[in-house]
């Protein structure tokens, strides 16, 4: 058996270490390489063709701050070949269970890009699809579980009425007895078109489809039957090979909207795990997300600033010939925040509010006219 070690299919990773000195650093780095490929003793490998091809390569390391380091390494993409579950275990798979070192980009090979397409929609198919060219879009969810198809229905069409583009399921409505998916896909299809029609906009409806197993893709086909027009799904509670499969699928043309429940475990820390950049901004987007819901600052959630304009860059950062997906700040934001949001996120921004526009007036149409008068005089004034 033979092997190509054409450099030009290898793909790369970049991992922030810490460690008290740069010869510790270079040993992790060393050891990661290791981990992430072969996982044996060096001594199994050395001196062989595996080590020649397969083995992780070291690519630099560099010291960016007192005891952090920098280190990029490069894998063969035989390695993992077409397999999404290959690609992640092979950037991030044992080396996730350390402490001292953090997945901070990737960068995949011009043919892998072939394979891993990203958006189908981006943020000018979102656009299409609402008919706003230009300026951010306002977006809402309906909430709380416990409502049933009726309530949630009403929710649908008073927001619509409003003027609220993009109105989405909360993420914890999945196939409850009390609003089943079926019945609530339909009772809120149907409330959304009726509002449309006597607004002549076009708000859009996004169906939650996160769900175990084979159920999931069911979800998303009976979703696009019905009418829904995008569907929402965690990749952290069906996973990325779900969402790339759907994402490939030529017989599934809806956007996918990417929601960040049972993320933050990976995401939180600044020394371990991953970083928002590289798993918000660039591997939803490569996985096939159109639109990156993640929790904004200035909410009830921890990210900062500066790590919430680096997942917004990580949209649209140039890679491969992929779509830019749409930033969706969310999580406690309230019509008080636009000014901050807008000029920080600029107008290629889907904002979304919940909780907030639910509880600002007792008439929810008028709140929501409210909230996107507010939003767009935000971006008149930025």
């Amino acid at each position: 058996m033979s092997f190509d070690t054409n450099a030009n299919k290898r793909f790369s990773a970049t991992y922030k270490i810490s460690s008290n000195s740069y010869n510790e650093a270079k040993d992790i780095a060393f050891a990661t390489a290791l981990e992430q490929t072969v996982e044996c003793p060096y001594s199994l490998i050395e001196n062989t063709r595996i080590e020649n091809t397969l083995l992780g390569n070291v690519e630099s390391l560099e010291k960016i701050s007192e005891n952090c380091f920098l280190a990029t390494i490069s894998y063969d993409s035989s390695i993992c070949e077409s397999e999404c579950v290959g690609l992640l275990n092979t950037l991030f798979g044992n080396t996730s269970l350390k402490s001292n070192i953090r997945l901070e980009d990737i960068s995949l090979t011009d043919e892998m890009y072939k394979i891993y397409k990203g958006p189908k929609f981006g943020r000018e198919g979102i656009r299409k699809l609402c008919n706003i060219q230009n300026g951010p879009i306002f977006m809402s969810a309906i909430k709380p579980v416990g409502y049933n198809v009726n309530e949630l229905q009403n929710l649908v069409y008073k927001l619509a009425k409003g003027g609220c583009t993009i109105i989405k399921d909360d993420h914890n409505l999945i196939n409850q007895s009390y609003a089943p998916f079926k019945e609530r896909i339909k009772a809120c299809v149907d409330a959304l078109q009726r509002a449309n029609s006597e607004t002549g906009l076009n708000c859009i409806y996004v169906s939650n489809i996160s769900a175990d197993a084979n159920e999931f893709e069911e979800r998303a086909f009976l979703s696009q039957e019905m009418g829904v027009d995008a569907v929402m799904a965690s990749a952290g509670l069906v996973g990325f090979p779900a969402i790339k499969k759907l994402a490939l699928d030529k017989n599934f043309n809806k956007p996918i909207f990417m929601h960040p429940a049972l993320t933050g475990a990976w995401t939180l820390s600044d020394s371990f795990g991953i970083s928002p950049y590289c798993y918000y901004g660039k591997l939803t987007r490569i996985m096939g997300a159109d639109a990156v819901i993640f929790a904004s600052y200035g909410g009830r959630f921890g990210f900062t600033k500066e790590t919430c304009i680096s997942i917004k860059k990580g949209t649209e950062t140039e890679i491969g010939n992929l779509k830019k997906a749409f930033p969706v700040p969310s999580g406690g934001m309230k019509w008080q925040n636009f000014n901050n949001m807008v000029n920080t996120y600029g107008d290629d921004t889907i904002f979304l509010v919940g909780g907030a526009l639910l509880t600002h007036g007792k008439d929810l149409c008028e709140s929501t006219k409210f909230y996107v008068q507010k939003l767009n005089e935000a971006s008149k004034n930025k």
